[in-house]
């Protein structure tokens, strides 16, 4: 597939410029995908991507690979994620012409081409946990921030999804929201302000914030380990960018939240 012009055509539509004037006032639900449709468009080549499903992905072998591309592929058109025809320029998959879903292609805009990558890991554990992709251009460089939310099925949906189990990583799901930059600072504050937790067990005594500028003079941007306890947090790291030493509460760590997300970070 290629996905430039589709991703670009659909951050232009209407539509998508309504999205991104709701995001400023609330949460707006965009899509919710699985792993292996992450792979069909492109994942493994975004600017950020689990490399467990990657290499997944890679091991299943052209010829199997291939088939699973038209599977999935016809499954994202039968749920609306792709558009047969249209007048918006569209990507090409085995002879077929695709639009995006205008919520599937603010998404993979953030994905694609972020200003700036915020990812949040548990210290020395393999949790599952969000990350956040700001999308902007030139003149407003965060419009809003698409919020990657690891999930599972409903109980009502997965029963049709039984063998999802077996598709180990490629068997993932995200849940994808638009929020605005305000908004995200608050979630990534509230997250990190208390110990990773792993069915409401915790399971680290810090969590790793890193943020990310692609294209700027600091692409590799911030690494903070954040030690909160539930009302105040301390920041410490060699790459935190003058930030540690300090101890933050809740409305102190949303502004270094903010700060990182625009990339203003001190």
């Amino acid at each position: 597939m290629t996905l430039d012009i589709a991703i670009a055509a659909a951050e232009r539509t209407e539509a998508a410029r309504n999205l991104i004037d709701q995001a400023q006032a609330d949460v707006v639900d965009l899509v919710t995908v699985s792993a292996l449709e992450l792979c069909v468009l492109g994942g493994p080549r975004h600017a950020a991507f689990d490399e467990s499903v990657s290499t997944a992905w890679m091991l299943l072998g052209d010829r199997r690979r291939k088939k699973v591309i038209d599977w999935v592929t016809e499954g994202m058109v039968e749920r609306g994620l792709l558009i047969a025809g249209g007048d918006q320029p569209a990507f090409q998959h085995n002879g077929g012409s695709y639009a995006l879903k205008p919520e599937l292609g603010l998404m993979l805009a953030a994905r694609c081409r972020p200003s700036s990558i915020v990812v949040t890991e548990a210290q020395d554990q393999e949790l599952r946990t969000p990350r956040f992709f700001a999308l902007g251009d030139q003149a407003e460089p965060v419009r809003g921030v698409v919020v990657e939310q690891p999930t599972t099925l409903p109980p009502d949906v997965a029963e049709g999804f039984r063998n999802v189990r077996k598709l180990g990583p490629l068997g993932w799901f995200y849940r994808y929201v638009f929020i605005s930059r305000e908004q995200a600072a608050e979630i990534l504050a509230e997250l990190t302000i208390s110990p990773p937790r792993r069915s409401g067990e915790v399971v680290s005594p810090a969590w790793v914030v890193s943020a990310y500028y692609p294209g700027s003079d600091n692409p590799g941007g911030y690494r903070l380990n954040v030690q909160g306890d539930g009302t105040k947090a301390c920041l410490s790291g060699a790459e935190a960018g003058g930030l540690t030493g300090a101890e933050y509460d809740a409305e102190g760590l949303r502004a270094v939240m903010l700060h990182l997300i625009t990339g203003r970070a001190q």
